[in-house]
């Protein structure tokens, strides 16, 4: 799996998590919602300093 690959399976994660968490807000789920956002937070940033395929390595 290239760089640009898992970029956009992470960038789909993040948009599902960020779903569930609406839905488990709606159903007064707050601890479940409060857990999915952090969930989508934490693989957003992760997403931001992930080079792409395109980036030289760094050794």
């Amino acid at each position: 799996m290239t760089k640009n690959e898992t970029r956009k399976q992470l960038e789909s994660d993040i948009d599902n998590f960020r779903t569930k968490a609406k839905y488990y807000a709606s159903l007064h789920l707050f601890e479940a919602a409060k857990y999915a956002e952090h969930l989508a937070s934490n693989l957003e940033l992760a997403l931001t300093t992930m080079p792409s395929d395109d980036d030289p390595e760094i050794a």
